[in-house]
């Protein structure tokens, strides 16, 4: 008997098998990038917003950033308690590698938090009357920290799609769009949260112009999202039924996209809130389907009567 013959091939041997398994990754992670994307969404289009009509947006914005701070945190607790061992999170800030989407988005999301915090302290510390309004050297230092943060929050709300479809798990690295869909989505997001702020608050001349504004941005976000559902269609031919992938689909675009844009185009204010709160479950929705996507494809096929 030779010693040296070659193993015949299984059904479960690497040849015919993914050979990665799935990460330990599940609802914790939807909810990071999620709340990545409404931090820096949220910063984004405030900051944007307050730099460009600050006779418009500049009460809402200071309204805006304490609460992009709290998502901020969020976000950083998620993070953090994905790691596996949070008491080793600074060992990511230890060396700094551009070519590492992991490396480069820690440290935006390190510099991103610097201003934003700042900016919060500032306008409480203001609110209090602990500092005077009106300085021109105070206010020169605000307008800078809110423009120091905008590159870092783009980075923030883009490395995460950048890491993803990086990475060799199967569903993960076919969606090559993932990080410009993520990119949109987050200033889509935060649109959204600066509508229903400006809602709130009653900031009817904001909510006019950000109505307007969030009913483009659906609409563009659907070729980024329609890529990304096209690159990562062919992979999920094996562990979804044509009709349930049509469905899962269809659901998402719908309460996401298109039921939204239908109540803004409606022009109706009091439907601006629904808006809103359906464009933020359809995102999370799409979030969620993409973490498990590693999950769901390695798990083994369903056999004829093993149901019970």
């Amino acid at each position: 008997m030779r010693l040296d013959s070659p193993r015949p091939m299984t059904s479960l041997s690497y040849a015919t098998g993914p050979v990665t398994k799935p990460p330990n990754w599940h609802g914790l992670v939807a909810w990071d990038i999620f709340f990545n994307n409404l931090t820096t969404g949220l910063y984004l289009t405030a900051a944007l917003g307050e730099t460009a009509a600050p006779a418009v947006f500049g009460t809402l914005a200071r309204a805006a950033y304490p609460v992009a701070l709290a998502f901020l945190l969020a976000d950083l607790v998620c993070l953090v308690i994905d790691l596996g061992d949070p008491m080793r999170f600074h060992h990511m800030l230890r060396v700094f590698k551009p070519g590492s989407p992991m490396s480069l988005g820690t440290w935006c999301l390190t510099a991103y938090s610097l201003p934003l915090t700042l900016i919060v302290a500032f306008d409480l510390l203001e609110a209090l009357h602990w500092l005077p309004s009106g300085v021109a050297v105070l206010d020169g230092l605000r307008r800078l920290a809110v423009l120091a943060g905008l590159l870092p929050a783009l980075g923030s709300a883009t490395y995460k799609g950048v890491l993803f479809s990086t990475s060799s798990q199967p569903g993960w690295k076919d969606a090559r769009w993932l990080g410009g869909y993520l990119t949109n989505a987050a200033v889509t997001l935060g649109c959204a949260e600066l509508l229903l702020l400006a809602s709130l608050l009653g900031q009817a001349r904001a909510a006019a112009v950000l109505r307007r504004a969030l009913a483009l941005l659906l609409t563009l976000n659907l070729i980024p999202l329609g890529l990304l559902i096209s690159a990562v269609r062919p992979a999920l031919r094996d562990v979804a039924s044509p009709a349930r992938s049509i469905g899962t689909c269809a659901a998402v675009l719908a309460l996401g996209s298109l039921i939204p844009l239908a109540l803004l185009l409606a022009g109706e204010p009091r439907l601006a809130a629904g808006s809103t709160i359906l464009i933020f479950i359809g995102n999370w929705m799409i979030r969620a389907w993409i973490v498990k996507r590693p999950h769901s494809m390695a798990a083994p096929p369903e056999h004829p009567g093993s149901r019970t």
